[in-house]
């Protein structure tokens, strides 16, 4: 098992070898994937950046990443929501961190064909979701995180649960592929849970402020979520710097400038999608890896001069997202990168 040709991506080849390299860089011997040099990781940021590498080619480091996450696993099938490179830094669950491994082992599934191989990484992935669910609510809404002693926290936050129901459609199109007869239950919780969001049927945090409630929705396919208007863009968006990661404030972000990108192309606004695109050149660096953050009009970097794992992977991800035909949601999106 090598590496495996890229598909076609807006980065050109030098480019994109260079930021998986950054990718690589980071990566531990355990194949944990931190935030950057020496900081904690989460597994959802673990994974995305893992799904960044798998999509690049670089499959013994995914797999390693893979590996990773199932001796982190907790026996209920969760995981916590921090660790560092020895041990937990952070107990709580993070619901939203359980559901997003199974868009990764759908996109090696899609990537390798190899079903026995991979079972064990669909079990895994499954596990989580199970845990998942069973804190849903009868309102469809699913609490963002759990604590240590097992309660649910009493409010959810609409982004993670876009994800969550993102998450939960491609669980249900493994379970398909794999003939594991559950896919029907995941199908129902992401249909409850995307009623809720929908509906704001549940106890759903303003976070408004935050671009990613306003474009989340859109990434994930959440049904009769209406494309991204000129008022978010008036409020989050400015064309030579991206996108805000909170209204009103001048800081703007290579990882929410290139979820947006995704959500436009998702949603057909092709030219806009690639305008933002292009955008990113501005968080670039030498290393192939992108700062998280700069602040408008200085364009002095915050958190400085810091170079996150997370932020490349949006970038290389969406480089290949965008360069292929759109389907509902990011999932869905990442897999048809193989049909």
């Amino acid at each position: 098992m090598g590496s495996h040709s890229p598909r076609e991506s807006l980065l050109p080849r030098a480019q994109l070898e260079q930021s998986l390299d950054f990718l690589v860089s980071l990566q531990l011997q355990s194949g944990m994937i931190p935030w950057f040099k020496g900081g904690r990781a989460d597994p959802w940021n673990h994974a995305e950046a893992t799904i960044a590498l798998a999509l690049g080619g670089r499959l013994i480091e995914a797999f390693s990443g893979v590996e990773w996450l199932m001796r982190m696993q907790n026996c209920d099938g969760s995981w916590c929501h921090f660790y560092l490179s020895n041990g937990v830094a952070e107990p709580r669950r993070d619901t939203n961190t359980c559901s997003y491994p199974v868009l990764l082992i759908a996109v090696l599934d899609r990537i390798t064909g190899g079903k026995e191989m991979l079972e064990p990484y669909v079990q895994m992935a499954l596990h989580g979701l199970d845990y998942v669910i069973s804190y849903q609510r009868t309102d469809g809404s699913i609490p963002w995180a759990i604590g240590p002693d097992g309660d649910g926290y009493p409010t959810s936050l609409v982004a993670a649960s876009s994800s969550i129901c993102d998450a939960l459609v491609v669980a249900a199109e493994l379970c398909e592929r794999y003939q594991l007869g559950e896919g029907a239950k995941y199908r129902l919780a992401s249909k409850r849970l995307n009623d809720s969001v929908s509906l704001g049927s549940g106890p759903y945090s303003d976070t408004s402020e935050w671009a990613m409630d306003h474009y989340y929705p859109l990434l994930a396919g959440i049904v009769d979520t209406a494309s991204l208007t000129e008022g978010f863009l008036s409020r989050f968006y400015l064309a030579e710097w991206g996108i805000r990661c909170i209204s009103g404030n001048e800081w703007f972000t290579a990882a929410e400038t290139a979820e947006t990108a995704m959500a436009l192309h998702i949603a057909g606004e092709e030219a806009l999608a690639q305008d933002m695109y292009q955008v990113l050149e501005r968080f670039r660096r030498t290393d192939g890896g992108y700062l998280t953050g700069m602040v408008g009009p200085t364009g002095v970097s915050f958190p400085h001069e810091e170079e996150s794992s997370y932020s490349a992977a949006a970038v290389v991800i969406s480089s290949f997202v965008l360069a292929a035909k759109a389907k509902s949601s990011i999932g869905l999106s990442m897999m048809s990168l193989f049909s």
